[in-house]
């Protein structure tokens, strides 16, 4: 998660996921391709208003246009149907299968769109914090979410300082699952001894009493206009299209 500059960062995070998580319902209640598409281009609106660079945005969108070609082949080339429209070996093509796809495949790119404008407009902290706060989420439960959200960082960098100490020891295993574990191994063990220290420094700071915040998130009109405006679009274009 990050946060930016954009009208979107600036709204309250559990009021924007709300929003977000009705329009992926929309998503879920529709068997309608024109409707399914209309949600995709209003989550590419999203996903434009994000405030990310065209060129980053293309970059994070690549495996997952990957993703979608490959849904899209696989519900074509293995569904039922029976006006067949192409037939080769085990594949075969179907109108009802290729109808089929399109959905699928759609709906999945538009889940993608309406993460990634979560994810590209929102900082982890504001994020718990408004859990904590409008949605009275357990202490407990929101502060373990934000350190392993936290640890995130921590884990790329530790296994990009094993890959380079085996890189410079000329270790180099002959099977995958060899990899897996002389990487897995070691992440797993510092893991633990990083989760003790966490634990033991939040023990020593009480962290069980009633605590006080810096920054209360707080719902504004801004945000209150913000998901009527969304639902009152999505409802119409569930509705109407």
């Amino acid at each position: 998660m990050q946060e930016n500059n954009s009208l979107l960062a600036r709204l309250n995070p559990a009021v924007k996921l709300g929003t977000l998580v009705y329009v992926m319902l929309l998503l879920i209640t529709t068997s309608r391709l024109p409707v399914t598409v209309a949600l995709l281009l209003f989550a590419a609106v999203g996903v434009a208003c994000s405030g990310w660079k065209l060129s980053t945005l293309v970059f994070r969108l690549v495996p997952y246009t990957v993703l979608f070609l490959l849904t899209f082949w696989m519900m074509a080339a293995f569904g039922k149907g029976e006006t067949e429209l192409w037939a080769f070996g085990w594949f075969r093509i179907t109108e009802e299968s290729l109808a089929h796809a399109w959905l699928v495949a759609t709906r999945m790119l538009a889940f993608v769109l309406l993460s990634i404008t979560f994810v590209a407009t929102t900082d982890p902290t504001r994020f718990v914090m408004s859990l904590i706060h409008q949605c009275r989420l357990p202490v407990r439960l929101a502060y373990g979410f934000l350190t392993g959200l936290r640890f995130i960082p921590i884990f790329r960098q530790a296994i990009r300082t094993i890959r380079q100490a085996r890189r410079i020891r000329q270790q180099r295993s002959i099977w995958p699952w060899q990899t897996f574990f002389a990487i897995s191994l070691p992440l797993f063990t510092t893991s633990i001894i990083r989760s003790e220290r966490i634990a033991i420094a939040m023990e020593a700071r009480q962290f069980r009493v009633e605590r006080t915040y810096y920054v209360r998130p707080v719902v504004t009109r801004v945000d209150g206009l913000f998901f009527g405006l969304v639902c009152i679009i999505t409802t119409s274009l569930r509705l109407f299209v």
